[in-house]
């Protein structure tokens, strides 16, 4: 297996944190494998998130109005990737969005 060598800077009370976990619970043996398993964690829940498919939907949709593919090779992936897209979760990550974007434009009296 090939390694890429990665450099990452942490504010010192972070780094403390991390050492100090270590050293309470000993399931890491050092902080390269800890980031390692964050970043795996992080992929896998990012990889989960409705808005993230949602988006990959809308890239699709992009890629095939562009795209040489039959209408059905389109529309099998399309609904395959509808089927993971949650509506009551997109539906929350649009309004959470929408409040976000009028607390920044707006203010939090808004």
């Amino acid at each position: 297996m090939k390694y890429a060598s990665v450099s990452v800077k942490f504010p010192v009370e972070l780094d403390t944190e991390i050492e100090r976990f270590l050293d309470e619970t000993g399931i890491y043996t050092n902080k390269s494998e800890f980031i390692k398993e964050a970043c795996r964690a992080h992929l896998r829940e990012l990889n989960d998130d409705t808005a993230i498919a949602a988006l990959r939907l809308e890239q699709l949709h992009a890629q095939a109005e562009q795209s040489r593919e039959s209408d059905s090779e389109i529309d099998a992936e399309l609904a395959a990737l509808g089927e993971k897209v949650d509506a009551d979760d997109l539906e929350r990550a649009v309004e959470e969005a929408r409040e976000e974007t009028s607390e920044q434009v707006y203010g939090s009296d808004a």
